[in-house]
């Protein structure tokens, strides 16, 4: 009996070993276990080909059927054959499409940017403390000289981009004096709004559909059918037709995953910059693409359009794939 109880214990321990380590390094996509570290080191275009190969035939969506609700717009989906595309802010999960960065060192990375842009050079080896005390002392003596907070910068902006950000700085700056009177505070502020919106923005760079594999989730029908008094559609997915390429070539499943990796450095240097394509396949691995293990059960795929699609109506609204099924709920 010691040894059969001594063997469980092993097991158990074993089994919560794997577990927590899976936990830290492993993903699920569409249903399968994978490591993280292997498909985050995938460019995005070996990443989008590899998924083509398992995009699934037959994708579901959950309706609560609410005429009078713009929440999921789910008559209008019905009648016209269209999906509504939502903000990633409006998500049950109030994680989801975040991408992480550390605000410190996003910090320090702009005010290195600014500093450059007033023509001071700054060793990477100086304190964070140090490069703001040097960036305010520039903005001191330029305010000085102009008796405004306008004409910070020194160097000709390096784009249209930088120069409109050298210009929302100052007037940020401006109008944070007018009320503070503290130029340390007042920078700090401006920084911690640059901050949040740019978490926003990219957050919301792409507008949203969700789908599953599976029209049977007794879980989903409570969340996304009001309890079973909605309904669920049946798509039928047809890759091979002109007029649905698009929405195909912008379906992709999503990363469930514990880890998010710190993507301070990379978009904090990209800031005021145009977005490359390295920076879109950044947003995708880890933002719009990603939410939490807890979601796993879902096996979610998700149409990510980018704004000014010609698809895409004033609504938000863009034509699907056809409907071959409508699901009643048990409560309808």
């Amino acid at each position: 009996m010691e040894d059969l109880r001594s063997n469980n214990v092993n097991i158990s321990t074993e089994m919560a070993s794997y577990y927590s380590n899976f936990l830290a390094s492993g993903c699920v996509i569409n249903g399968q276990l994978y490591e993280l570290n292997q498909i985050e080191q995938k460019k995005w275009n070996d990443f989008a080909t590899w998924v083509y190969l398992f995009r699934p035939k037959k994708l579901y969506k959950y309706f609560p059927n609410k005429e009078n609700s713009n929440e999921n717009y789910s008559i209008q989906a019905l009648e016209n054959n269209t999906v509504h595309l939502s903000s990633p802010s409006d998500f049950d999960d109030v994680y989801d499409s975040d991408i992480y960065m550390d605000y410190d060192l996003f910090e320090r990375n702009r005010l290195i940017e600014y500093c450059q842009r007033c023509g001071i050079a700054v060793n990477n080896a100086t304190s964070t403390n140090d490069i703001g005390n040097m960036f305010l002392k520039a903005i001191f003596i330029s305010f000085q000289k102009y008796h405004n907070y306008l004409n910070i910068f020194t160097k000709f902006p390096q784009s249209e981009m930088e120069r409109l950000d050298n210009i929302l700085f100052c007037r940020s700056l401006n109008l944070k004096m007018q009320s503070i009177a503290d130029l340390g505070k007042a920078v700090a502020l401006v920084l911690q709004e640059e901050y949040s919106d740019y978490i926003k923005q990219l957050k919301e760079t792409f507008r949203i559909a969700c789908f599953t594999t599976n029209p049977l989730s007794q879980l989903m029908w409570a969340m996304y059918a009001d309890c079973h008094k909605g309904f669920c559609l049946e798509y039928t997915v047809f890759p091979e037709l002109e007029k649905y390429k698009e929405i195909f070539f912008n379906l992709y499943p999503l990363i469930y995953a514990k880890k998010r990796s710190d993507m301070s450095v990379f978009f904090s240097n990209l800031k005021s910059k145009e977005f490359t394509e390295e920076a879109v396949g950044n947003i995708y691995y880890h933002g719009a693409l990603r939410k939490s293990w807890e979601w796993a059960f879902q096996n979610e795929w998700r149409l990510l359009m980018p704004p000014g699609s010609k698809n895409i109506n004033s609504d938000y609204n863009v034509t699907f794939f056809p409907i071959t099924k409508v699901f009643l709920g048990n409560r309808m």
